[in-house]
Order: C-alpha cells, then structure tokens, then sequence
C-alpha cells in the first residue's frame, strides 16, 4: 500500500541523512531509502575476522567556528552526542625530495614555522602560500554564513560583501599547479611537502581549481583532523536514530528505481528490494537524491531526463580509492610510526606533476613501479576501534575503475594479492619489522567504490573540483542533489550538499 511523507530520501550517506534530519527536524515526516544493508555509505565501519575496518574516513577537516558545516552540526547535536577526537599533527611525508620526513602541524602559524624552518629560502614564498589559504577560507565563510540572506541584505552590505569575497574572485581560474609555479618556481620538494595529501580531493594538480584546494586544506590548517569516535558509522548511526525519532522511516534494502513525476514536479519514488521482488510506490512533494546525478537520471522518464542532466554536461566525476586494511599484532608506533597519517611518495615522483601518474600504478602487473599513499595508524588516538588488538593501519591511494575492467575475478584476486605484498613492503622500508606484524589484511579497489557506493567509475568526492558552483537544485521541481554531487567533495561536501538543500527545500515549501 502506497504511503505518503513529505519527502523520501534516495541513499543513506552523509549527505542524504544530513538532508533528512534535518528536514525532519523542521517538523515534516521522511522516509529514507537505501539500497545496501547497512546505512552510512562511505561512512561505515565493517568486521573483517576481529578486525573493525574504518571504510574510508580516516579524519574530517574543521570544527572550527568558521567552519560552515559546523551551524548544521550543531543544530542537530551532533557536536554534543558525538565525541571528535583531535589526530595532532596533520600528516608526515616521506619521499625521494623529502628526507628526512616532513612534518605539518595543525595550526597556520605552526605550519608556516615548520615549513619556513625545512624550506627558509621560499619564506616570503610561504608567507603568502598560507595567507592566501586563510583568506579564502575566510571568505567562503562569509559567504556560507550569509547564503541565505535576502537580496536587500547583500545590497544593504555591498561595499564590506566585495571586501569580504575579493580573494574567491582574485583566484579565479588558477590551478594549484599554477599556484604553486608562481610561487615556488621549480622547487618540487616544497610543492611536494605542502601538497602531499592531495589525493583527498583530486589527482590532477594541474586541473584541480587552487580556490577549491585552498579552502579545504585551510579548513585543515585552521580547524585541524577530527575521527568520530567509534568510527564513522557512528555518525550514520545517529543520523538515523534522529530521523526514526522525528517519526521518520530508514528501511535498508530497498532500491530505488523510478522518480514520479507530475508534471515539472517529483511526485514519489518507486522502489523494490534488491532482488527485484516487492514492487512499492511512495508519495512525497519533496524528493533527496543522495545519489550520483546520473543515476538520478536512469530513474526519471525518457523525456525529463535530457534536461536534467544538462547542467552536469562535461563535468568529470572525481577520483576514486584503493584501500588496503591491515590488522598488527603490536601496535605501529612499536616500529616507529609517530604520526596519525603517514604521506609515503614513492621513488618515481620527483615531481609535483607526477601526482596524477600515479591513479595508473595499480593496472600496472608489472611492479615495476609502486602508487604513492597515506597510511593511517588508528592506535595513535583514541579511536574507539580494536582497543583489545589486532591494531588496525589502514594505506589508501587513487584509483581508476579501468585498472580493473577486463579481469577474471581470479585475476582481481590475485592482482590485489601482489598489491599488498608489495605495498606492505614498501612500508616496511619505512618502519622496519611491522610487515612481520600482519596477521589480516584486506583490500577495496575502485570496482568496491562503485558496488557499494553506486556511483560512476567508483567516484568518491562527487565531481571533480574543476569548476565552482554550488547548488542542490534541479531541473525538476522538488527534486534535490544532497550529496558531495552539489559542488564540493568528501564528507564535508556531502554534509554541505545534504544541508544545502535541506534548507532551500524548507525555504521553498514554507512560502507556498
């Protein structure tokens, strides 16, 4: 029997629960949709043997009172249910140019201590490098805390708006590559110490937009790393438990397959269970795709789909992650791992361009050359995971579906075996004696990203941050992106997005 809300959410990631308690905050029922068995998307904690798994999110930048997913946090009490553990010092990295290793610090002053200290011939350099992160992080706030003031406000405070928003203008089009030329010239080390993480965002440095890196990394810099205690999955967790006690429904295993529409506006949502048995419409004026536009797309009629997709044409979806997951008999700091998350860059990339070579590494048999990647030693806070051992490390680097298409699954098997021999290897050059350590270990490629998350070509931050633009709404009435879809990748775009259009959506339904 059909049952009617006043909206259903498509997808239970960060960005659709965001959008649904939210909503059901406001007073309105919901119901949310979700293809997998468990709830949370990328945010999720899975066993391995004894092994608790973080499955992507190993820290979230912010918390900071500029931090424009912050209001959102708050508003949902997430800041007072939730403990955010702070991971210290952001990252070390170790490569060919960089040795010995590198450390940035949280804080902007201390990063630019530590980086004029290692690098004092490019302080002026430098200088600037961190204040224009700041600025425009600065100015994306301002922005954020306004974006829903009416016109004769933005008029009313027109001469301190262009003051306010001159360095998201003033960067422009500019690239990180091209930033990092004009500042750094030919120096790769230092581009390679600042820019070690780049692969949380993009791969491409010369395409990547330096606003869109500037801001995030400053949120970084600023607000510092924060893990959810318990993982992940304890966000998703209550998320959900928000949106049940507003009276609000969450069923797993449900697929969506059919946006209604009446007219230009969504009408409801057809969906089954994943073998594709128990048929079921539902109705709601308001519908939250936390999905991938284009397979939005596949569930609207032939006629609206042309015009949906417009705005999208030409936007290249991001990335997507390999992941090794490792249990150790002793934890990582025993073998000399000081630091939360550990950049290793492999002896090939002596370049700061060379970054984007290396999403091709894993469809190479060969070996003749190794991926960069982070490793992340969860023991080093206080996780909430695996407290009793085995102790989990976690590697991750970039990944193109095609390294996988084409192969038997005997082949995929075997191929992620060499990988993890070879990169359990490689970091125990760096840390001598943890390879010995490893009694579990367990591998996601970018074919896992695109089985679970549903996405195109395992995409994990949404499109790529090559353009600026931000916006929930679609070309069909009703229908809203909440998802890192709407502008800005990773977990804290996929809050922003769900947040987004949480609001517009109220703000609509409230003037009809």
């Amino acid at each position: 029997m059909a049952r009617r809300f006043d909206a259903i959410i498509i997808g239970s990631g960060l960005g659709g629960l965001i959008a649904g308690a939210l909503y059901a905050r406001s007073g309105r029922r919901v119901l949310v949709l979700e293809r997998n068995e468990t709830f949370g998307g990328a945010a999720a904690v899975y066993k391995h043997g004894a092994l608790a798994i973080e499955a992507t999110l190993h820290e979230m930048d912010g918390l900071d009172q500029d931090d424009p997913k912050l209001p959102a946090l708050q508003s949902l009490g997430l800041d007072r249910d939730l403990e955010f553990v702070d991971v210290g010092d952001l990252y070390e990295v170790r490569g060919p140019l960089i040795d010995p290793p590198f450390v940035l610090p949280h804080g902007l002053d201390a990063a630019l201590s530590a980086a004029v200290a290692r690098f004092p011939h490019q302080a002026p350099a430098l200088r600037e490098y961190f204040e224009r992160m700041s600025v425009a992080r600065a100015a994306l706030s301002f922005a954020a805390r306004h974006q829903d003031d009416s016109g004769r406000w933005w008029l009313s405070h027109a001469p301190e708006a262009v003051r306010r928003l001159w360095p998201l203008i003033r960067e422009g089009r500019a690239t990180v590559s091209e930033v990092f030329d004009e500042l750094f010239g030919a120096d790769e080390a230092v581009k390679l110490a600042l820019g070690a993480n780049l692969g949380y965002w993009h791969d491409t440095p010369d395409q990547m937009l330096f606003l869109r890196y500037a801001v995030a990394q400053a949120s970084f810099l600023i607000g510092g790393g924060h893990y959810v205690r318990g993982g992940s999955v304890a966000l998703s967790n209550r998320l959900v438990a928000l949106i049940r006690e507003a009276d609000g429904v969450v069923e797993n295993g449900r697929e969506a397959d059919t946006l209604l529409l009446d007219g230009r506006h969504i009408a409801g949502v057809g969906h089954h269970v994943r073998d594709g048995t128990d048929p079921q419409t539902d109705f709601a004026p308001v519908v939250f795709g936390n999905a991938a536009p284009h397979r939005l797309a596949e569930m609207l009629p032939d006629a609206s789909r042309e015009a949906f997709l417009a705005p999208y044409a030409g936007r290249r979806v991001s990335i997507s992650l390999w992941t090794i997951a490792i249990g150790l008999s002793r934890p990582p700091r025993e073998f000399g791992v000081e630091r939360y998350s550990t950049f290793i860059l492999p002896a090939w990339m002596k370049t700061f361009g060379e970054i984007q070579e290396a999403a091709a590494v894993m469809g190479d048999d060969a070996g003749t050359r190794l991926p960069g990647y982070v490793f992340v030693d969860f023991d080093r806070i206080d996780s909430g995971l695996n407290q009793e051992g085995p102790f989990l490390g976690s590697f991750t680097g970039v990944d193109r579906l095609e390294n996988w298409t084409g192969l038997s699954q005997d082949q995929k098997i075997a191929r992620k075996e060499r990988w993890m021999d070879r990169i359990i290897s490689d970091l125990d050059k760096a840390f001598p004696g943890i390879a010995s350590a490893v009694v579990q270990r367990e591998m996601a490629t970018a074919e896992t990203m695109q089985h679970y998350l549903n996405t195109p070509g395992g995409a994990v931050y949404g499109f790529a941050p090559e353009s600026i633009g931000f916006t929930p709404k679609t070309a069909i009435e009703g229908l809203w992106l909440a998802s890192a879809f709407c502008g800005s990748g990773g977990f804290t775009g996929a809050m922003l997005g769900g947040a987004a259009a949480a609001r517009a959506a109220i703000k609509e339904t409230s003037s009809r």
